[in-house]
């Protein structure tokens, strides 16, 4: 933000460290998403930037939950951690640049092959020979890596990532391009202009994106794609909705089933996959905001209201409310960890204390989870306005457990420890603790009885994909990354991993436009 001081770095002797330029989605107060300093003992922290081991890139912050501030609270007579929004600490400058008059932006980025080359051959013109050529013992394939395209501009979001059967689709600006898992294109397709947001989950292999309209930072058209074929099947105006008009500014967007649920600065609507119409959805009270959607297996909606009240809906296919929890005074829904089963965090105004609560099926509350004074850190992003609650990376959950990775923490050798704890939904108690030194240990999703995890590469040892049993354990290897490709791989701004069928992809979703960094869209790795 222009005139404001980049946040200071975490002291690595206080893996705990107040940040005072904490983005504060939760508060509605003048300026609407200026800069917000947090109270004393405010429990949110940054990535400690030392006093490790860990390859980590420490320009990422992610959110922390818990930390030394955790507060007992009287209703439930349970110990809960607060969730935060994070930033990061030094954000690349939104400066324009330009593509090189008469290249067309998709022209700009090499297509790879099956063998990791671009098109251009085995040198990609970087004097970035083939990693796959000093490929280690044990270690994965690269099938390829992308380069990060020229973009409009520096530091540019580029949200729109989704694993398919074969293939993975990505969205860049006004491009979205489908990869086959041999690296060959499967097809290309332009937009008027760029796309501005995107849920995480498709349906029947379709999504719904949102690109931008004509106003300034308004993200207000949207269009269905099919992600087999590469063709739009519909396009119209996002409905109009919320009492600031349809400005349309940071937008969030959740799709599941045959209805998206977005939400806004000043408005929020639901519309309907197959057609796009709009879908009437009881409207909250008067002095009451709807916060945002998630989706997945479900369409859950967040609202809250000036006189401190909020509550968590369940929305039907036919735009029903099916359930609705009452979230304790004071409080509101500050992420979406999981819609099935039910997962969330709760804030107060000032982004205190709130608690991670599962919900039953039927709208009650299961459980809270005994987080203690333990700080977590699951990979949130920026949400200024509060708008992709469902956004968090870095958690999983099962019918039964919960997933949540801690932060960083120094251990008595003066190295760094990361661990998973695994939470029962039930009850509401750790089950078991996974634990790994030197590098930051993430969940990506569980398989059967198993938890599927990432461990970023350290300083000197490229990432692994593990898996975890029912019962912890240590961490076995399913994955093991190339050493070749460990600064790539440990070069994303901000990305998104998953593993499906023995393959590993990392994209991204920032591109920074630096030069000279060798920047990636997408790394795609297998056995």
């Amino acid at each position: 933000m222009p005139g404001v001081p980049a946040p200071p770095r975490a002291d690595p002797a206080n893996p705990y460290a107040q940040n005072p330029y904490n983005y504060n989605s939760a508060q509605e107060g003048p300026g609407y998403g200026g800069m917000y300093t947090p109270p004393p003992g405010q429990p949110y922290g940054t990535l400690p930037s030392g006093g490790g081991s860990s390859g980590r890139n420490t320009s990422r912050k992610a959110v922390v939950i818990g930390a030394a501030a955790a507060v007992l609270l009287a209703a439930g007579g349970g110990v809960y951690a607060a969730v935060g929004g994070g930033d990061d600490d030094k954000r690349p400058a939104a400066t324009s640049t330009t593509t090189p008059a008469g290249q067309d932006r998709q022209d700009a980025t090499p297509e790879p092959t099956g063998n990791g080359e671009s098109a251009g051959g085995r040198d990609r013109g970087e004097g970035e020979s083939d990693p796959n050529d000093v490929r280690r013992a044990g270690e994965a394939k690269v099938l390829y890596q992308t380069p990060a395209p020229e973009v409009s501009k520096k530091g540019l979001d580029v949200p729109g990532f989704w694993v398919m059967k074969g293939y993975v689709v990505k969205a860049v600006e006004d491009k979205i391009v489908a990869y086959k898992d041999d690296g060959t294109k499967k097809w290309t397709l332009s937009l008027p202009k760029a796309v501005c947001a995107a849920p995480d989950s498709t349906t029947d292999g379709k999504v719904v994106v949102a690109y931008e309209g004509h106003g300034k930072d308004s993200c207000s058209q949207l269009a269905l794609i099919d992600l087999d074929k590469g063709v739009k099947l519909w396009d119209h105006d996002a409905p109009e909705a919320g009492s600031f008009g349809g400005g349309h500014t940071s937008m969030g967007m959740a799709q599941s089933g045959d209805l998206v649920g977005m939400s806004w600065f000043g408005g929020s609507a639901v519309v309907k996959v197959r057609d796009g119409k709009e879908v009437a959805v009881d409207k909250p009270s008067p002095g009451c905001s709807v916060d945002g959607y998630a989706g997945g297996k479900a369409l859950l909606r967040a609202y809250s209201c000036t006189n401190g009240t909020a509550k968590l809906q369940k929305v039907a296919s036919n735009g029903a409310i099916t359930w609705t929890y009452v979230v304790r005074k004071g409080y509101k829904v500050d992420k979406i960890f999981s819609t099935s089963p039910v997962v969330i965090a709760l804030s107060d105004q000032d982004r205190k204390a709130g608690g991670i609560l599962a919900i039953s099926d039927s709208g009650k509350e299961r459980s809270a989870l005994a987080v203690g004074k333990q700080s977590y850190q699951p990979l949130c992003g920026t949400d200024l306005f509060g708008t992709n609650l469902g956004s968090c990376q870095g958690v999983a959950a099962s019918t039964d457990t919960f997933y949540l990775p801690t932060e960083m923490a120094q251990d008595s050798a003066g190295g760094s420890t990361s661990e998973i704890h695994a939470f029962d939904l039930d009850t509401g108690k750790r089950k078991w603790a996974a634990e790994v030194s030197g590098r930051m240990l993430l969940p990506l999703r569980v398989d059967g009885k198993n938890l599927i995890a990432y461990e970023e590469p350290s300083y000197d040892e490229a990432g692994l994909v593990v898996s975890i049993g029912p019962d912890g354990g240590k961490p076995r290897t399913v994955l093991k990354l190339p050493r070749a490709t460990r600064e790539a791989e440990n070069g994303f701004y901000s990305a998104t991993h998953d593993y499906r069928n023995g393959f590993f992809y990392i994209a991204s979703n920032r591109i920074t436009g630096t030069e000279g960094t060798g920047e990636k869209l997408i790394m795609a790795f297998g056995s």
